[in-house]
């Protein structure tokens, strides 16, 4: 897709790096534009992802965008079969919209196909990266943020080429996701907790 001067509105999601928003056109595709950080983030993604194979764990890329913000990567939208956009994994359970134990399972299910495909992270601490799509043939987890080599380094080439290397890195990251999961599930309970008791 070669479109050029794109004008974006409405913002649906942001972190650290990147603000997130919805393509003007097409409802499908979000454009996420770099803050003013040391960082492109943007460029590390496309360069991992131009370089491994596709999985249905993580968004499609669909290449470069030029806004009014500046330079943007266009990536899949992660949507239920309703139109909108998918919660991530901390609000789908702060939401009941899926239980403790049904969230650590698709959390392993996603780790495991992340490990099959030796898919690098780079931020395996925040379970909120992790989006649960429902769709009618179930509910999955996507990783829209997180994935690929903080920076581009020798090492993180070499983990690129040789999926051995990422399944190695992908393992130790899986062990800390899972943690972080557990401490957002206490986290949950607590507040929960205390507004039971006010």
């Amino acid at each position: 897709m070669a479109v050029k001067n794109v004008v974006v509105r409405r913002r649906i999601g942001s972190g650290v790096e990147r603000v997130v928003y919805l393509h003007p056109v097409w409802e499908d595709i979000v454009i996420k534009i770099n803050r003013d950080v040391p960082i492109d983030r943007n460029d590390i993604d496309y360069a991992y992802l131009s370089r491994i194979e596709t999985t249905p764990v993580l968004p499609k890329m669909y290449g470069w965008v030029e806004t009014q913000l500046g330079r943007g990567l266009m990536f899949e939208r992660i949507h239920d079969d309703d139109g909108k956009t998918s919660l991530n994994l901390v609000e789908a359970l702060r939401w009941e919209r899926i239980t403790i134990e049904e969230g650590r399972s698709l959390l392993q299910e996603a780790l495991a196909a992340l490990l099959k495909h030796g898919i690098i992270l780079h931020d395996d601490e925040n379970v909120n990266n992790f989006l649960v799509q429902n769709t009618a043939s179930g509910r999955q987890l996507i990783l829209v943020d997180g994935f690929g080599p903080f920076v581009m380094t020798a090492k993180a080439r070499l983990r690129m080429r040789f999926p051995r290397l990422g399944r190695e890195k992908a393992l130790r990251s899986s062990y800390n996701l899972l943690a972080a999961y557990e401490k957002e599930v206490q986290k949950l309970w607590l507040e929960k907790t205390l507004l039971e008791d006010a």
